[in-house]
């Protein structure tokens, strides 16, 4: 065995400045997917970790780091590398940006992993070294995903594989999945860095950052020890309990559901010669599916040089469309008379979606969050929240009774959003309600980053406790509906569909947790784990100590009673057995 752990030692301690960046890099190629993995990410995490511990202290360790630092972030390019590579005017300056932006991400990661060891060496409690780390890792792609224009699009957040956890979702949103990650990096980077490795002690002594924390000459250690270690892995396969009984579709004609017929509108491309408008092509797909109820046309289907024209558009789709309420996507110029467009330049357009019934306009939503460089100059984005939309659901000629149990007429709220508003983790958050639906929809430019904007609209609705319906329009985009037990698209490409779904009746419109308390309640959670160790221990040596005194008080007269009558027992005892030993020896 000495032999076995000499040997592992030699090759993963002793030579850590070539594999720490060699494994980071190969690691770092599937968990930094378009659609980034749990269970790879989670790896890398804590392989990360492990081996920050043992080059901070050594030699060269700043160059070890930025190596380390150097092949993660290749690996993340090369990942993001084909999806990626159109998606600017030229593929140089693509290519510039997606490495400005891994080299970013990669660097932010390594510096909390740095941060949260250093910051470990000032804890003597063992569960405060367990629980920093995610609340480090929790807290800082939080801000990240709010200060970045793409959102969640640059953390290392896992989008899937997450099936056990998805109940956690509404409770505590892309806090409490980054958490995970954090928390399971942390577990099996103790187990692995102790059983693979050794205790990184035995070979890299820390000094005490703080000399009052050395006692006994004894230095303070980072790892916080095998029974903490196995608590908190305990719990978190403890939290995996409700994925047991997960959630399924509502069926949509029972007595517990609202059925609800919606679709998206997909013209395939026109053929050659063919001399129709977007319009008159959008508006006959639509009129193929009268019987809907909802209908959803991708982002930037029209495009309008003046108002005029946007009313003719508008009256056609009000006229001819008799039936579903349409979601018209558009981009227009900005109305210079508009209040909430006063910091919009002059010449600036906008992305926006108007829907569309029988009496005209009801509702309009524009595009909140622009994709940099590609949009942001020619487009001006919304300063206004989304807001709902109350759908009015009647009987119809043909089916009075449309639904098993009455009422026969219902409400369903809707809202909105466009493509990269989904990254935001406060797309929904100025809802004062939950929505039933959320409309999508978005125009993308390979299959890869419709799947990662079809997992942010699929976060955000379950996040939000509704469903979403997501239509994009690119050549490989994805579409389908996503929420309450539904994850994969219906479809890719073109051609338009419909699928009746169920919705909760009665629908309870309450803000799920995450929604209700937002990003101040997540945080006074994750960091109240880093502290409740050491209050649950003071409190417990305190109300012992208590029930001590009390007990020495208020029983010390029984105490003296039951003590003479032990002893008396006891000498009855030896007298009784004196007079049954023989008297002749």
């Amino acid at each position: 065995m000495a032999q076995t752990s000499d040997m592992r030692q030699a090759i993963f301690i002793s030579h850590p400045n070539v594999l720490f960046p060699v494994i980071a890099t190969v690691l770092a190629f599937p968990a930094l997917s378009p659609t980034p993995s749990f269970i790879p990410l989670t790896i890398l995490v804590s392989t990360l970790l492990v081996y920050t511990r043992i080059v901070v202290r050594r030699p060269h360790a700043p160059r070890t780091i930025f190596l380390a630092i150097f092949g993660v972030s290749l690996a993340s390019t090369l990942a993001h590398l084909m999806p990626s590579i159109h998606a600017l005017s030229s593929a140089i300056s693509s290519i510039a940006s997606l490495w400005i932006i891994s080299s970013a991400s990669s660097t932010v990661a390594l510096i909390v992993i740095i941060v949260s060891d250093r910051l470990s060496l000032r804890l003597n409690a063992p569960w405060p070294k367990l629980a920093l780390f995610p609340a480090l890792w929790a807290t800082t792609w939080q801000i990240i995903s709010h200060a970045s224009p793409v959102g969640h699009l640059v953390t290392w957040s896992p989008v899937i594989g997450i099936a056990s956890y998805e109940w956690m979702r509404p409770v505590f949103g892309t806090w409490g999945i980054n958490w995970l990650v954090g928390a399971w990096a942390i577990v099996i980077a103790e187990v692995v860095g102790v059983w693979f490795i050794g205790p990184v002690e035995e070979f890299e002594p820390y000094e005490p950052l703080i000399p009052s924390l050395a006692r006994n000459g004894e230095q303070p250690s980072t790892i916080p020890g095998p029974r903490h270690t196995l608590w908190l892995g305990a719990a978190l396969l403890l939290l995996t309990g409700p994925s047991f009984s997960p959630v399924t579709p509502n069926l949509p004609w029972s007595a517990s559901s609202t059925p609800l017929l919606i679709g998206c509108v997909l013209p395939h491309p026109p053929s050659s010669g063919d001399t129709s408008t977007p319009l008159d092509r959008f508006i006959e797909e639509s009129k193929q599916h009268n019987g809907a109820r909802l209908l959803l046309w991708p982002e930037a289907a029209l495009r309008f040089e003046t108002f005029s024209q946007r009313e003719e558009a508008m009256n056609r789709v009000r006229s001819e469309i008799k039936g579903p309420l349409v979601g018209v996507t558009f981009i227009e110029p900005v109305p210079p008379n508009a209040d909430q467009w006063s910091h919009s330049r002059e010449g600036k357009w906008r992305n926006g979606l108007a829907l569309v019934g029988p009496d005209g306009i009801v509702a309009e939503f524009y595009k909140r969050n622009l994709v940099p460089i590609a949009e942001s100059f020619s487009l001006t984005e919304s300063k206004k929240d989304p807001e709902m939309y109350e759908l009015q659901l009647h009987g119809t000629k043909k089916n009075k009774q449309w639904t098993p149990v009455p009422p026969y007429d219902r409400t369903l709220p809707l809202t909105a959003a466009i493509c990269l508003d989904f990254s935001s983790p406060t797309a929904f958050a100025s809802l004062d309600s939950r929505p039933a639906v959320i409309l999508a929809p978005a125009q993308t430019w390979h299959r890869d980053v419709s799947m990662a904007m079809w997992e942010q609209a699929r976060a955000r609705a379950e996040e939000a406790g509704g469903m979403v319906l997501f239509c994009d329009g690119g050549a490989q985009g994805a579409s389908g509906v996503a929420g309450h037990g539904m994850r994969e698209p219906i479809q890719f490409g073109s051609g338009s569909w419909t699928r009746t779904i169920g919705v909760d009746w009665p629908f309870d419109q309450r803000r799920k947790l995450y929604m209700w308390g937002g990003d101040a309640l997540q945080v006074g959670i994750v960091w109240l784990l880093v502290s409740v160790g050491p209050a649950i221990s003071v409190l417990v040596q305190y109300a012992t100590l208590c029930g001590r005194r009390a007990a020495s008080l208020s029983l010390s007269p029984l105490r003296v009673l039951f003590g003479r009558a032990t002893a008396f027992v006891t000498r009855r005892a030896a007298l009784a057995q004196g007079e049954r030993q023989p008297l002749l020896l």
